[in-house]
């Protein structure tokens, strides 16, 4: 009788590890097909989403190009234009009558004095060579 329970016992303690191995398999199996379909949507969403960007891209484009055309626009941009020469030559007046260089001023400035530099080196090279030529004995 013992050894009758003792077998029924085995016998159940073995159809609990096959039954916890192929719950493993099945997990295990699960967790793979999850992996898979995971990266296919990774994959899908990627060229999903560049797709998209694509699309805005062109759309812009398009939106710019129209916008370009447009009268109103065409009229605002020739407005700013004028507005911005308007400005720029209140500053440039405002700067003469405080007497202060504007960056063109300053630029010119700049330009001359890169000149100035430029024939004051050359001539200091020239007086150099003068110098060594006449201190040299003959």
């Amino acid at each position: 009788m013992a050894e009758t329970e003792a077998t029924i016992v085995e016998e159940g303690r073995e159809r609990l590890n096959a039954a916890r191995n192929r719950i493993d398999d099945e997990i295990q199996r699960v967790q793979e097909d999850l992996s898979e379909r995971r990266k296919r949507l990774e994959k899908q969403f990627a060229k999903n989403r560049k797709s998209f960007e694509k699309q805005i891209r062109k759309q812009m484009k398009q939106i710019r190009r129209d916008l370009r055309k447009n009268r109103v626009v065409k009229g605002l941009e020739k407005w700013r234009g004028q507005a911005e020469s308007q400005f720029g030559d209140a500053v440039e007046n405002l700067l003469g009558t405080f007497r202060i260089a504007s960056r063109d001023d300053l630029n010119r400035i700049e330009r001359k004095l890169g000149r100035f530099n430029k024939r004051l080196t050359q001539i200091e090279r020239e007086q150099a060579n003068h110098g060594a030529d006449t201190s040299a004995p003959a």
